[in-house]
């Protein structure tokens, strides 16, 4: 698994912190949400979706913040063995920051520490992630032809990824 040391107290911004989160962070969520997926391509979910989701058994939710703000959040579930990364999104103020590269590293080792050997994620076929998703060791593993539909009713593939975690 990638690590990485961070140097940002050295640059002059506040470290991130990543906590775990529940439904009190929801609002926070919905607005880091708002600001972080274009609407172009219909990845983002509504905040009934979100609450849905973070009501399920063995769902996790990480937020990661700074003292005057959340920039970021990552929702996953676990099944058995197994770990699906739903959601990461970092606030476009803190793009480019190393927070979406510390919200996944730190929801790998959880994983690790409850038991799971794979996790697997779907994201847009163009979306520039995939190189962060590489790091971690994530391996394509399928494609899902139109599986997102954006505003103008215009399809866009989803690639499925998969990564083996090891001890």
């Amino acid at each position: 698994m990638a690590t990485r040391q961070s140097s940002w107290d050295d640059n002059g911004v506040d470290p991130v912190a990543i906590r775990p989160g529940d439904l009190s962070d929801l609002s926070d969520v919905m607005h880091v949400m708002e600001h972080a997926f274009p609407k172009t391509y219909g990845e983002g979910w509504n905040h009934h979706q979100c609450r849905s989701m973070l009501s399920m058994p063995n769902a996790r939710l990480l937020i990661a913040e700074r003292k005057d703000m959340v920039c970021g959040f990552l929702i996953s579930r676990q099944a058995a063995d197994e770990e699906e990364l739903l959601m990461i999104a970092v606030s476009p103020v803190c793009q480019g920051q190393s927070v979406g590269y510390r919200l996944l590293e730190h929801m790998l080792q959880s994983a690790l520490n409850h038991g799971v050997v794979a996790v697997f994620l779907e994201m847009r076929a163009d979306n520039p992630a995939g190189k962060l998703y590489s790091k971690f060791g994530f391996q394509r593993i399928g494609l899902r032809k139109a599986y997102y539909t954006g505003l103008n009713m215009e399809k866009f593939d989803a690639v499925t990824y998969k990564a083996i975690l090891t001890v």
